[in-house]
């Protein structure tokens, strides 16, 4: 019992350190060129809601890391902890990058609980690819996982590509929901300041 709470902590916590200090240092030099790019082109900052980056870090890295740890690594203890730093890398760069971005540029609630629900979102679409493999549900983890094991690489293809799609439509359009709660809200602060 020691042994595997051992071997559990070690696939766990040491990956998490690891994960969090990639992942956040990243973050934090992508937030520092976002701060910068916004500085000098304040038009940016309203743009870059729209943009889907946070789907295309996390699918990406996700779609392109996943299956080669075990090709790389192979089976067992180091490659279960690499795939926990990796999932722990893929949520703190986009959540340390909104998080600055948001202390730099303030908005309201409901602006930050839709960017907030934007990384949620494609982890979601993301992780209910990987569930077929534990959970035996459907989806286009099927298509993934079945591809991998009959060899057909083009099937695998496609189901990445059906995630990938899924996760940037959800993003994409809490995007333009988070961009249009930007913009009501901006029109709405003149009255509330004259109100209050």
């Amino acid at each position: 019992m020691i042994g595997i709470s051992l071997d559990h902590l070690l696939i766990s916590l040491v990956p998490w350190l690891a994960g969090i200090v990639v992942g956040g240092g990243l973050g934090y030099a992508c937030a520092l060129v976002a701060r910068r790019l916004f500085s000098t082109l304040p038009v940016l900052r309203r743009a870059s809601m729209l943009l889907p980056w946070r789907t295309v870090v996390v699918t990406l890295a996700l779609a392109l890391l996943s299956p080669l740890v075990p090709v790389l690594i192979g089976l067992g203890t180091v490659a279960g902890a690499t795939m926990v730093a990796l999932f722990v890398f893929l949520f703190a760069l986009p959540f340390t990058v909104s998080t600055l971005l948001e202390h730099w540029y303030p908005s309201l609630l409901v602006v930050r609980l839709i960017a907030g629900s934007r990384i949620l979102a494609t982890a979601s679409v993301v992780v209910a690819a990987f569930t077929p493999m534990v959970a035996g549900s459907g989806g286009a983890g099927v298509l993934i996982f079945e591809g991998w094991r009959l060899l057909d690489y083009p099937q695998v293809l496609r189901g990445f590509s059906c995630v990938i799609l899924l996760a940037l439509v959800s993003d994409i359009l809490l995007g333009a929901l988070q961009l249009l709660f930007s913009r009501t809200s901006r029109k709405a602060q003149p009255v509330q300041s004259a109100i209050g």
